[in-house]
C-alpha cells in the first residue's frame, strides 16, 4: 500500500473538521423591510377544535363570559364559533371554537390568556360550574376547559384579589 493510500483518509478527515465551520458560518438571509400592503393588521385570535360544539360554547359564553360575535354557517348547523369578549368581530381577539376531532396532545399547545379582575373569584365560578382547576390561590389560575385546553385566568398584577 502507498503512502498516498494512507494518508488520504486522513486528508478527508481534516478537510471535513475544516469545511464544517465554514458551512456553519454561512450568512444568513436578508429578509428585505416588510411592504405596508404585507403586513399583518392585527392578531385576530386562536382556533382550537373541540369535541362536543355546544359544550363548549356553553363553557365559553356562560362560565367565563363570552360572547358569541359569529356563527358559521349562520343558517342550519353550526360547524363553529368565533367567540370574544364583546361580540364585535372586527374589533375582538377570538377564540375560534371549531367542530372536530380533538387529537392526543393538542390540548398541550401551552394555554389560551384570559385577562379576569379577580382570578380566584373565576375559577371558584368555573370550578363550581363542575369544570377541572388546578388549586385555587388569589391571582392568577389555571382552569381546563371541556376538552382540556389550559385556560389561564391571568389577574394583572396589583390588582385586588379579593373584592368584597
Amino acid at each position: 500500500m502507498s503512502h498516498r493510500m494512507l494518508l488520504l483518509p486522513t486528508g478527508i478527515f481534516l478537510a471535513g473538521i475544516f469545511a464544517a465551520p465554514a458551512l456553519a458560518q454561512a450568512p444568513a438571509p436578508v429578509i428585505p423591510a416588510m411592504p405596508d400592503d404585507v403586513k399583518p393588521i392585527r392578531l385576530a385570535g386562536l382556533g382550537i377544535r373541540v369535541s362536543d360544539l355546544e359544550r363548549s360554547k356553553k363553557f365559553y359564553t356562560e362560565v367565563l363570559g363570552l360572547k358569541v360575535g359569529a356563527r358559521v354557517p349562520a343558517q342550519g348547523e353550526p360547524v363553529e364559533y368565533l367567540l370574544g369578549m364583546t361580540g364585535d368581530i372586527r374589533a375582538d381577539s377570538l377564540i375560534v371554537i371549531r367542530k372536530g376531532e380533538v387529537k392526543p396532545g393538542a390540548a398541550d399547545f401551552g394555554s389560551i390568556t384570559i385577562v379576569v379582575p379577580n382570578g380566584r373569584k373565576m375559577a371558584e365560578r368555573v370550578a363550581a360550574a363542575g369544570y377541572p382547576t388546578g388549586r385555587i390561590v388569589d391571582g392568577t389560575n389555571l382552569v381546563k376547559d371541556p376538552d382540556g385546553y389550559t385556560i389561564e385566568l391571568y389577574q394583572r398584577p396589583g390588582a385586588p384579589s379579593a373584592i368584597p
